[in-house]
């Protein structure tokens, strides 16, 4: 499987630059941050959410741990919670599921991002399948995601190499 359509062509018409990355059929973020080069702090993992107001994206290093506390604060949501992918996997048509891209918005999933990441250059992440990540200035992703940025990591990333 190759990153969806459906994204790339967004993604032209944003006329954003941005690279695709092969690598091995791997499934945690930690692994593909290694089987792609890319420091932990600049790999994106994607973590879907799920509170009163339906479906919603952290985004955060892949080194990171979520705090779901935290993150019911940043969205005002004390019943928002880890959706099991089994629930939202329908939502993100033309993707293997969990490889679904940091692009909530464009599957009408509002997008948060951990404010580490605004501190990289470029990031990446899953591109919708195994073995395929995107990577695109951290500036570019904010603009044409939306994503707010909070602080959502449990866990110091004093380990981010």
């Amino acid at each position: 499987m190759t990153i969806p359509a459906r994204v790339r062509e967004w993604l032209d018409q944003q006329q954003v630059r941005y690279e695709i990355i092969p690598h091995r059929e791997v499934y945690t973020a930690q692994e593909v941050a290694g089987a792609t080069h890319i420091p932990g702090r600049a790999y994106a993992k994607v973590v879907i959410l799920k509170g009163r107001q339906g479906l919603m994206m952290a985004v955060l290093p892949a080194k990171c741990r979520l705090d779901v506390v935290r993150m019911r604060h940043v969205v005002n949501d004390n019943t928002a919670s880890l959706d099991p992918e089994a629930d939202f996997a329908q939502t993100f048509t033309g993707c293997e599921p969990g490889a679904m891209p940091a692009f909530g918005n464009l599957y009408g999933v509002p997008v948060y991002c951990d404010q580490h990441l605004t501190q990289e250059t470029t990031i990446a992440f899953p591109a919708g399948s195994h073995h395929e990540v995107i990577r695109i200035a951290s500036k570019d992703f904010l603009r044409i995601t939306g994503a707010q940025v909070h602080e959502m990591c449990t866990i110091a990333h004093e380990q981010a190499a």
